[in-house]
């Protein structure tokens, strides 16, 4: 009997430091609804959702790249990315937030999170934000010709031109 205790104990505690985040999350979203002020915290709550976020679909977007667009597989997996809205449904507006912000709002440490998130595709960042890039590339290609492949300079969609 000790032992179903312990264990219902176990998921109990394993439940609520689970749905912890949510709550800052749904805190932070309610603060923006009531028009309160931000503080840096809450900036760090938005940019670590939307980091999460931002993250496993640039996961499913990089598979997406490398297939057809036209692919079965591209539509499932957009799908997917789709279905993040539910997982996060707080993202559309945290990163409304987000791309207003200034840097002195967020604070040095944000700062620092928001420029690395950045280059990511689904991640909206501000104006100020620094998008570091590889000073190489010139640009990707964004489609390749099916037949005539007559002066194409790489191999293929998604591919970075030097």
């Amino acid at each position: 009997m000790k032992i179903i205790r312990l264990l219902t104990l176990l998921a109990v505690c394993l439940l609520m430091g689970a749905c912890s985040g949510g709550d800052e999350a749904a805190q932070v979203a309610s603060k923006i609804k009531n028009g309160d002020k931000l503080t840096e915290k809450d900036y760090t709550v938005m940019v670590d959702y939307c980091g999460k976020y931002a993250e496993e679909a640039q996961k499913l977007q990089d598979q997406i790249n490398v297939l057809a667009p036209t692919s079965e597989e591209a539509g499932k997996l957009t799908d997917k990315i789709a279905d993040l809205t539910d997982k996060f449904p707080y993202a559309s507006e945290f990163f409304a937030k987000i791309a207003d912000c200034t840097e002195p709002e967020v604070g040095a440490e944000n700062v620092a999170k928001i420029n690395k998130l950045a280059p990511l595709t689904w991640f909206t960042a501000p104006g100020w934000a620094d998008v570091a890039s590889d000073s190489d590339v010139v640009g990707d290609i964004v489609e390749m010709p099916e037949t005539d492949t007559t002066g194409v300079i790489a191999a293929g969609a998604g591919e970075e031109v030097r």
